[in-house]
């Protein structure tokens, strides 16, 4: 009996150092455990990104020369997968967007009687982005009165590269006036258009601390705050972004509790 039970212990025993061996080459075939943390790597040169990607055993490939993108020097990165900030095992593969190193020159489009709604729309489909708005004393109110690159006037048919960021000088109607809209909720990537819809320029930028991805984040508080009378053309408007749902509800209550104030100090006022 006593034999018997020396055995199954010893079963036992020579069972739990094979199942023990097993984990050992298995986590050394996954490397369990052990992972890379990828770097942020846009805006690199690609020798940069050899040297970078080299001392972390990772490895990479040009997939795409993308369109041209102004924020970033040419010939860098400016996309990569997996993204900055994922975790992935030793020797993995990155693949990389290019920012192309030549540049088409376009001319300007005729701004003359236009309005900015128009002109914009051929401006973007041009390859030429929007900066901000300069409003000058005009009669008519957003009609295209010159356009300027870094402060300096652009003339129509004047040669840019694509992508390049040109302000736009507006008319004011003559001082005319509108009322602060609603921006909350508003996707990061749909807030410039949206102001630029309104005739408003964008002002400082916040992120609070739950965001993590800017594209994905959204408005949840604005100033000037929603439905200010007299706002003018052309104003800069300062958002915060989130990417928590809850801070909308926070946002929202203390709108209210502003307008609540607001509606007694006129009723005080007006007795």
């Amino acid at each position: 009996m006593k034999r018997i039970i020396v055995h199954i212990c010893f079963g036992i025993v020579l069972l739990l150092g094979i199942v023990y061996a097993a984990l050992q080459a298995l986590d050394k075939m996954t490397m369990h455990g052990e992972s890379i943390l990828v770097p942020d790597i846009r805006s690199f040169s690609i020798f940069e990104v050899e040297d970078t990607l080299r001392t972390l055993h990772l490895r990479f490939s040009v997939v795409d020369s993308g369109a041209y993108n102004a924020d970033y020097p040419r010939g860098s990165v400016i996309e990569q997968l997996p993204k900055a900030g994922s975790r992935v095992k030793k020797d993995r593969e990155l693949y990389l967007t290019v920012n192309p190193k030549n540049v088409s020159l376009i001319g300007l489009p005729n701004f003359t009687d236009r309005s900015s709604r128009q002109y914009i729309s051929e401006l973007k489909a041009k390859g030429f982005r929007i900066g901000k708005f300069i409003y000058k004393n005009d009669e008519h109110a957003n009609v295209v009165l010159g356009v300027r690159y870094q402060g300096e006037r652009v003339k129509i048919d004047d040669k840019l590269e694509k992508a390049t960021k040109l302000d736009l000088v507006l008319g004011n109607g003559k001082g005319m006036q509108i009322e602060m809209p609603d921006l909350i909720g508003i996707s990061h990537r749909n807030i410039s258009s949206r102001l630029q819809n309104s005739s408003l320029n964008t002002g400082e930028f916040y992120y609070d601390a739950t965001v993590v991805d800017t594209m994905s984040s959204f408005v949840y508080k604005q100033y000037p705050i929603v439905e200010t009378k007299d706002v003018d053309l052309g104003a800069f408007v300062n958002l915060w972004f989130t990417e928590d749902s809850s801070n909308l509800v926070v946002d929202i209550l203390e709108l209210m509790r502003q307008e609540n104030l607001k509606a007694r100090l006129d009723s005080i006022l007006n007795d």
